[in-house]
C-alpha cells in the first residue's frame, strides 16, 4: 500500500468511528464502584459517620477530584439487603477498576458478582472477610479491607450493660433479620449472657417502621434492658437510634449498643469501632489498587481503636450511677 493510500485508509477508518467513541476512550477515568446498604444521603460529603462519605472524602484528601482523575459509580440498596446481589452485578457489568463496599452483606454480594475486579471492604465481619480473603495476612482472592471483631465487641457491650445496670436479667437484642449476623446472635452472645446471668430475647426489626412492633415484643417479653447490635441499616439510622433511645427512656430501660454513635443519641452506653477511621483507611486501599497494587499486597486489617461513650444524663434519668472505673476509661462522657 502506498503512503497516499495508507493515509486515505486511516482517514476513512477515523471517520467511521463515532466521535463519542473517541471521547469515551480519551476521557475514561479510573472508576470506583460503590455498593452501599443505605441510601444516597450516605454519600454526601461530610455526612457524619457514614462510611461511604468518609471513604470518598478520604480519596479527596489523597488528591482525587471527581470528573478530573476519578469517577464513581454508586448503587444503593436503600436498606433492602435482598437487592445487593443485583446491584453488585450491575456494578461489575460496568467494569470498574475497584469495588468498595461497607458491610458483611455487601462484601458477600460483591464477591459473588466477581472474582476478578478487586474489592475493598471497610468494614465487614471478621468471619466473612476471613472466608473471602482466604488469608488475612496475604489475601489469596480479590477481596481485602478492614474487619470488625463483631462478636467480642458485642460481648463487651453486654458486659458494660450489666456493669452499669446490675439488676439487668433479661435483655432484648434488637437486630435486622436480613443481616448476615442475625442467625449468629445466640452463638456469639449466648456464652457471655450465661456467664453474666442474663437471658437474651432476640427481636426483629428491619427499619424504623418496624419499631412499634418491636417495642411491643420488648414489653411482652419482660425485658429490662436493650442491646442494639451495630448494623448498617438499622442501628446505622439516626432516626432509629433516637426513637429507640426515647422509647426506652420512657420505659426506664437502659440501652447499650456496639454502634459508636448510640450513646450520643440517648442510649446509656455504646462501645463502637471508629467507622470513619476505617472508611478513610479503605480509601487508602482503593488508592493503592488504582496505583497498581493487588489485594494480595494489602493485608486485611483489624481495628485497634474503640470508642466507649457513656451518657450521664440518661443514667441519671434511669436512676443509675456510672461507676468511676467506667468513667475513667470512657472516651466520651455525655452530660
Amino acid at each position: 500500500m502506498t503512503t497516499r493510500r495508507l493515509f486515505h485508509w486511516l482517514v476513512a477508518v477515523a471517520l467511521s468511528v463515532p466521535p463519542c467513541a473517541w471521547a469515551q476512550q480519551a476521557t475514561r477515568l479510573p472508576t470506583v464502584g460503590i455498593l452501599s446498604d443505605g441510601g444516597p444521603t450516605a454519600c454526601a460529603s461530610g455526612a457524619p459517620g457514614y462510611a461511604v462519605a468518609c471513604m470518598v472524602d478520604g480519596l479527596r484528601a489523597l488528591g482525587y477530584v471527581e470528573g478530573r482523575n476519578i469517577a464513581f459509580e454508586y448503587r444503593f440498596a436503600n436498606g433492602d439487603y435482598k437487592r445487593l446481589p443485583l446491584l453488585a452485578a450491575e456494578l461489575v457489568a460496568l467494569r470498574p477498576d475497584v469495588v468498595y463496599t461497607l458491610s458483611t452483606a455487601g462484601a458477600d454480594a460483591a464477591a459473588k458478582a466477581t472474582t476478578m475486579i478487586p474489592i475493598v471492604v471497610g468494614p465487614a465481619g471478621e468471619v466473612t472477610l476471613s472466608r473471602l480473603a482466604g488469608n488475612l495476612a496475604r489475601p489469596v482472592g480479590n477481596v481485602t479491607g478492614q474487619t470488625l471483631n463483631f462478636a467480642e465487641q458485642n460481648q463487651k457491650c453486654l458486659q458494660l450493660l450489666k456493669e452499669l445496670a446490675p439488676r439487668t436479667s433479661r435483655v432484648a437484642v434488637i437486630t435486622n433479620p436480613d443481616s448476615p449476623v442475625f442467625d449468629q446472635v445466640s452463638g456469639f452472645l449466648g456464652p457471655a449472657a450465661a456467664q453474666l446471668g442474663v437471658t437474651l430475647v432476640r427481636i426483629e426489626a428491619r427499619n424504623v417502621s418496624d419499631l412499634p412492633q418491636a417495642f411491643a415484643v420488648v414489653v411482652a417479653s419482660g425485658a429490662d434492658a436493650i442491646l442494639m447490635l451495630d448494623e448498617a441499616v438499622l442501628a446505622g439510622s439516626r432516626e432509629v437510634r433516637m426513637q429507640v433511645s426515647e422509647w426506652a427512656l420512657s420505659r426506664r430501660l437502659p440501652v447499650a449498643s456496639s454502634n459508636e454513635r448510640f450513646a450520643a443519641d440517648g442510649a446509656l452506653v455504646s462501645l463502637g469501632t471508629d467507622i470513619p477511621a476505617i472508611a478513610r483507611r479503605a480509601a487508602f486501599y482503593v488508592h493503592r489498587i488504582l496505583g497498581g497494587a493487588k489485594p494480595a499486597d494489602l493485608p486485611v486489617e483489624r481495628p485497634t481503636v474503640f470508642k466507649l461513650s457513656v451518657n450521664r444524663k440518661t443514667a441519671a434519668t434511669l436512676g443509675l450511677t456510672i461507676p468511676q472505673s467506667v468513667l475513667l476509661r470512657a472516651d466520651e462522657v455525655i452530660r
